[in-house]
């Protein structure tokens, strides 16, 4: 399965914009994730949450039966992905990094990161002037 970068980051915000101390619960994410991104594919979502908790982004988990996801717990936002999320949280940043990655086949979510960062750099150095 391939993974969703723009699913991630929906997932990511989700995250964040809980206010439920012990992590976003399924139905919270389910509800975002729908009317944020029209993701609504229990497969997929089960596939990114199970990767961002392997990348140590996330603290959730997955309950699986029967080959399918019964049970999806985001969990909360490790540091790592507050530093993750806000590299690509700002929506002019996100496009244009998805601007740069589209010339690609696949990217990783660490490389994600370096042009998102790389991104926010050009920006800054606009607004101050500086290139």
């Amino acid at each position: 399965m391939e993974l969703n970068h723009d699913l991630v980051r929906c997932i990511l915000l989700a995250i964040e914009a809980s206010e439920n101390i012990t992590g976003i619960n399924e139905e919270e994410l389910l509800y975002y994730l729908e009317k944020h991104g029209n993701y609504n594919d229990r497969n997929s979502i089960a596939y990114t949450v199970s990767k961002l908790k392997e990348a140590g982004f996330i603290t959730g988990d997955i309950r699986w039966a029967n080959n399918s996801p019964t049970w999806i717990m985001a969990g909360n936002l490790t540091y790592d992905g507050h530093k993750f999320l806000d590299n690509i949280r700002d929506d002019k940043v996100w496009k244009d990094t998805k601007t740069i990655l589209s010339k690609f086949s696949s990217v990783s979510l660490s490389f994600v990161s370096s042009v998102a960062s790389n991104v926010i750099s050009q920006l800054i150095q606009k607004q101050l002037g500086l290139n």
